[in-house]
């Protein structure tokens, strides 16, 4: 177990990023972990979400693209053990879903559970260490509506969670968000079984949460981006995919980043996916590639994906294996 001071561990260290020769925690705000991508589907094609159709856990990217889903509802687990070169322990359980109460009108759920390694802390009040294991969780519900023909928008509510232990007369804390979305789907006139999708997301919108005597900014993105979606003899299928996101809130590392990413899907069942996401390491934010593949039979889907980065990013060989259902 580490030793570290209460001042660091309040902070919110950059999963992404070592800073020169030494890992150097960089302040990016509160409950980062919300950062990190909670499916094998979209960590496959390197982060890309914000307008992909057919995917379970569109409460966490944009809650609009479930409108557009050829599927009545679907649910996904996830499990993702993050960051397992720079220090194990650290993981991301994700659970999300959609049901269609009719063509135009969808509910949605999620939660995400991240457990991180114990840690001994030093109590600045008796200089003492104290062993804690901080933990922080979201549960996300949200609803989308069809305006009018091709066009969603969606709005998802979160109580977010963030227990970074009891020492110093620290306690855990709560606070609320608010995601928003957007998604507009077209055929292509030319095409037979083509479409393209554009869509937009504002998420994290909230207030500040409070340790002790400091309070830290969620991390609030708006994302846009695009995708285009190619049938072949109906039993193939092409998405690529692309976002471009801003980091609005904190200040300090406001900055853009981009994804992009393929799924190809071979005979209807199974999937192969790649993509990169490049972002300023100055930031907080690195780039690095991903690469995915995917079992879907009968509504069951199984799917699996890598992360590859240099070696002085703490995210390297991080993965994501999820299990889902789709009806």
């Amino acid at each position: 177990m580490k030793k570290i001071v209460l001042s660091i561990l309040i902070l919110t260290f950059a999963w992404n990023v070592k800073a020169q020769d030494d890992l150097a925690p960089i302040n990016t705000g509160a409950v980062n972990f919300l950062t990190i991508t909670p499916d094998a589907r979209s960590a496959g094609m390197g982060g890309a979400s914000v307008a992909l159709p057919g995917n379970n856990n569109a409460v966490f990217y944009n809650g609009a693209a479930s409108v557009i889903s050829s599927e009545n509802g679907g649910i996904t687990y996830t499990f993702a053990p993050i960051m397992r070169d720079y220090d194990s322990g650290h993981s991301l359980n994700s659970l999300g879903g959609f049901y269609k109460i009719n063509q135009r009108n969808v509910i949605l759920g999620g939660f995400r559970y991240y457990n991180y390694p114990s840690l001994d802390v030093l109590n600045s009040n008796n200089g003492k260490y104290e062993s804690i294991s901080p933990k922080e969780w979201v549960i996300d519900l949200g609803y989308a509506h069809e305006i009018i023909p091709n066009l969603a928008v969606s709005a998802t509510a979160k109580l977010i969670h963030s227990d970074m232990g009891s020492f110093g007369g620290a306690k855990s804390a709560n606070t609320f968000a608010l995601d928003l979305g957007a998604i507009y789907r077209r055929s292509f006139k030319l095409l037979d079984d083509a479409s393209w999708t554009a869509g937009v997301q504002f998420s994290n919108l909230g207030s500040k949460v409070k340790y002790l005597n400091t309070k830290e900014s969620l991390p609030a993105f708006v994302k846009a981006g695009g995708s285009v979606d190619l049938s072949f003899n109906q039993i193939h299928q092409l998405i690529v995919a692309a976002d471009v996101g801003y980091r609005m809130i904190p200040s300090d590392v406001q900055s853009l980043g981009v994804s992009a990413g393929a799924e190809y899907t071979l005979v209807e069942h199974f999937k192969f996916r790649g993509g990169y996401h490049y972002g300023n390491k100055n930031k907080g934010d690195a780039s690095y590639a991903t690469a995915g593949l995917g079992v879907h039979y009968l509504g069951g889907q199984i799917d699996f994906s890598w992360l590859f980065a240099e070696k002085k990013i703490p995210m390297r060989n991080s993965y994501w294996l999820s299990f889902g259902y789709a009806f």
